[in-house]
């Protein structure tokens, strides 16, 4: 009895490794603030083949886990590293209450969600929304810095044998490259029409500085 779930997911999983599938990959990337924190969003696309939704559907948990970096340009050596963030999305199916239970965590972020539309946790799993990257503060006016992100399945977290299984199979080389939101930086031009329209400006610049939302914007390559 031990081996049969071994043999059954090779028979579950078992594709054909001559189809090629889309390569998954980061887009609609954007930038803003919440409070006194940058915060940003991205989607992943491709990130479901048919193997995967396989795996979902007969109960094994699936990880993508997003590497989320703000770095600031230099023109004379490498790119600085500002801050950074990593996002584990876990999706696992409850065949017997049927439902999908969904669980987000990271720095400054932890929700979970059950749900019995498919189409709702494949949403969520494939979505970065208000992921904080980095307090306002230590952000310099005027400095130009970027955000980039890449994602990739995560298989150290499932249970014996499916994480070894799964280093067998096609999609667990599933990894999305890098990709790189606009130019950013501190908008000092909202900061100052904002302090303008005040008819008692505070003493306080850095104080004034922090409530303005948004203060991040972003330069068109």
């Amino acid at each position: 009895m031990k081996f049969i779930p071994i043999i059954v997911a090779i028979l579950i999983f078992g594709t054909n490794p001559t189809i090629t599938e889309a390569s998954p990959s980061l887009v609609n990337i954007g930038v803003g603030t919440k409070g006194k924190i940058v915060v940003m969003n991205a989607r992943l696309v491709d990130g479901f083949n048919d193997s995967i939704m396989d795996a979902i559907e007969n109960g094994i948990p699936i990880s993508f886990t997003f590497t989320v970096e703000l770095r600031q340009k230099n023109n004379l050596w490498n790119d600085t590293l500002v801050s950074s963030n990593t996002i584990n999305h876990i999706i696992q199916y409850d065949s017997l209450k049927k439902v999908y239970r969904f669980s987000e965590s990271g720095k400054g972020v932890k929700r979970k969600i059950i749900t019995r539309n498919k189409e709702k946790y494949q949403k969520l799993m494939l979505k970065l929304e208000n992921i904080p990257i980095v307090s306002i503060k230590r952000l310099t006016s005027n400095e130009k810095y970027y955000i980039r992100v890449k994602a990739n399945l995560e298989t150290d977290h499932m249970w014996f044998p499916f994480n070894h299984l799964f280093s067998y199979l096609p999609y667990n080389n599933f990894e999305a490259s890098w990709a790189e939101s606009s130019p950013l930086s501190i908008n000092p031009n909202l900061v100052f029409s904002k302090n303008k329209l005040r008819k008692k400006p505070s003493r306080n610049n850095i104080k004034q500085f922090k409530e303005i939302n948004p203060v991040v914007r972003s330069f068109n390559k």
